[in-house]
């Protein structure tokens, strides 16, 4: 329980001096070099000093997937071994490659921490470009700043996990898309898929949606991708290894978790009507975006990209039955940029995100801590009643914190939409106030 009280408080921490500095009357003013190295040193300082104490101080071990999942397959490739031949994989065939580099430089999984705090002060810089085109400057500093003292992301970090490295690559690919390079959007997106896992997929869709030239793009990331993963097949490597082990994955915090003890006279089938459910929920909400954007021009496609890759992460959170907290880091800047394009009053803004950060902080320490990883139909059959109810308000909350960040997402979306026949000119947060 100590170790939740602590990602608790440092949620809140985080997430009190972030509304500070956004409600500073000189944050509009500053220059943008002084703003950017501002919300840098609002992300980077605390994540160095979180490294210092948890792993130079106190000497600690990495804990979540990098001493277990990381580091062995990085080793393997100094080794000389091929993944999906010699060892089992559950990321991308590239992704122990990466691990094997950051090793060669220090042989310590303390590499994946620096390699992540370095990979999030990138992805910061991609979204705030990205967000400099959708949106006001003062929005915009607003989005980056609650981004950069985000305690779930921060946490993220200093756990080493490469959710980081999805949301860096899906920044780059969206800031491209704005500067209508889609070939080079693309290139980013093959990396991704190949180096990190294949749950980078899950946004190709909505970047292709909102690419100008997308026979260009997709061309290109198919291509690329499949040379990799085709290389590896003539290696003799089974790349299909990492969707049998990612399909048998499952974790709380979303609908399917909640719904299982209904479904378990189907025995190891229990799950596929919600991924079924899910596979629907998801082409609905493409079909959805493809029709709304259908008439729009490029510019106005590329200005919703991040409240369509809100819309489509955050749904996936919710009926996923495998959608681990820590995935929320894709998506991150996103859902915040499309929360600061509202009417909401900043102090309520600061406050759904501090509430928001301490579940997605506290929810999965909870479930791995007290519930030991179960599926819920094992927990209801030896847990005492009051951690259960506990834990189960905790899900539904969080999820209700998701289904109302894709509303305001789909909302922003179909706004934009509606009022297609104003200039181009025209915000974002000025079309949603407008309907406020």
């Amino acid at each position: 329980m100590e170790v939740i009280a602590s990602k608790i408080l440092l949620a809140i921490a985080t997430a009190l001096l972030g509304g500070w500095v956004v409600r500073r009357p000189a944050l509009p003013t500053i220059s943008p070099r002084k703003f950017l190295g501002l919300a840098l040193s609002l992300q980077v300082l605390p994540a160095a000093l979180l490294f210092v104490a948890l792993y130079v101080v106190a000497g600690q071990p990495v804990s979540s997937d990098v001493p277990g999942f990381y580091v062995p397959p990085s080793h393997a490739v100094l080794a000389g071994q091929i993944p999906y031949r010699d060892f089992g994989l559950s990321y991308a065939p590239l992704f122990p490659y990466v691990g094997a580099s950051l090793l060669y430089i220090w042989d310590a999984d303390k590499a994946f921490v620096l390699f992540g705090i370095a990979m999030n002060a990138l992805t910061l810089i991609l979204w705030h470009e990205v967000a400099l085109r959708c949106t006001s400057v003062t929005r915009a500093r607003q989005a980056t700043v609650l981004y950069a003292s985000s305690g779930h992301v921060l946490i993220q970090t200093a756990l080493g996990t490469n959710q980081i490295w999805v949301a860096a690559a899906l920044a780059g690919s969206a800031l491209l898309i704005e500067r209508q390079q889609p070939a080079a959007s693309a290139l980013v997106q093959a990396i991704s898929a190949c180096t990190t896992k294949l749950l980078a997929l899950l946004f190709w869709p909505v970047l292709w949606l909102c690419t100008p030239r997308r026979g260009t793009w997709l061309a290109t990331c198919v291509l690329l991708t499949a040379g990799v993963f085709a290389t590896f097949v003539l290696l003799g490597a089974d790349v299909l290894d990492p969707l049998r082990r990612e399909g048998e994955g499952i974790s709380s915090g979303n609908l399917p978790y909640l719904l299982e003890p209904l479904s378990t006279s189907l025995g190891k089938w229990r799950y596929l009507p919600y991924d079924a459910l899910a596979a629907c929920t998801l082409a609905a909400a493409w079909l959805w975006m493809y029709w709304e954007t259908r008439r729009w021009d490029d510019l106005r496609r590329a200005r919703v990209l991040p409240a369509a890759l809100a819309l489509i992460g955050l749904l996936f959170m919710l009926f996923s039955k495998k959608s681990i907290s820590g995935y929320e880091v894709f998506v991150m800047y996103p859902a915040i940029l499309v929360l600061a394009g509202t009417a909401l009053p900043p102090g309520r803004q600061i406050t759904f995100l501090l509430v928001f950060n301490v579940l997605l902080v506290a929810e999965p320490s909870a479930w791995f801590r007290v519930g030991q990883f179960q599926p819920l139909s094992q927990w209801l059959q030896g847990a005492g009643v009051i951690p259960l109810l506990l834990f189960v308000l905790t899900d539904i909350a969080l999820m209700a914190c998701y289904a109302f960040l894709a509303w305001l997402s789909l909302r922003s979306i179909h706004v934009s939409g509606r009022d297609a026949g104003t200039a181009n000119s025209e915000s974002l947060p000025a079309i949603l106030g407008a309907t406020s």
